[in-house]
């Protein structure tokens, strides 16, 4: 089986946190989606899975792939909570106790007033599991980058506490493959 992983187009909020709060995509965000929809539309894919989000919505309709897509609650990014549309340093200026705590709990850390990274990481590990015995061939989802991070992880084989080793770039897509032995990367943050 072929996953083609895509993070959804950038977003009117760049380099924030945003996790469960739903925003559209940018200028930026629908010219870098136009340009990969060639090199996706010749992929001829089974079947689309999206996040049910507005910004992976519109990245999967400026695609026009003529493929049934289903919106999966599961493909959803993690709740950041308190931090949903900040950015690093002012979450680091508002909220340093907590994220400390983040670093050192790893999968056992709550967002305040959010999502638990460790339910948030069996929901996605859940969901590619379920993935793998629907017998496709080749398969396009549409997601956000925690989504994908976790599940790269999942598919070949690295801990989730490795994930951000991981950095999938909006608008770009990733392809893993898998095999009897186990999952393959074969493309990184491509363009197209």
């Amino acid at each position: 089986m072929d996953i083609y992983l895509l993070r959804h187009g950038q977003t009117l909020q760049p380099g924030t946190y945003t996790g469960s709060t739903d925003v559209e995509l940018s200028a930026e965000g629908r010219r870098q989606i136009r340009v990969l929809s060639p090199f996706l539309q010749s992929r001829d894919f089974d079947h689309c899975f999206s996040s049910p989000l507005v910004r992976c919505r519109e990245t999967v309709s400026l695609l026009e792939l003529n493929r049934t897509c289903s919106f999966e609650e599961s493909l959803r990014e993690i709740d950041f909570g308190a931090w949903e549309g900040l950015n690093f340093n002012e979450i680091q200026n508002a909220y340093p106790e907590q994220l400390s705590r983040w670093v050192s709990e790893g999968d056992n850390f709550t967002f305040p007033g959010g999502g638990h990274i460790g339910t948030f990481h069996v929901q996605i590990t859940d969901w590619f599991d379920k993935l793998l015995t629907k017998g496709l061939n080749r398969v396009l989802i549409v997601a956000h980058g925690g989504v994908l991070r976790a599940g790269i992880c999942h598919l070949i084989g690295i801990e989730l506490s490795r994930a951000f080793t991981l950095n999938p770039r909006e608008g770009r897509v990733s392809m893993v493959t898998m095999h009897d032995g186990g999952g393959h990367l074969e493309l990184f943050n491509c363009s197209g």
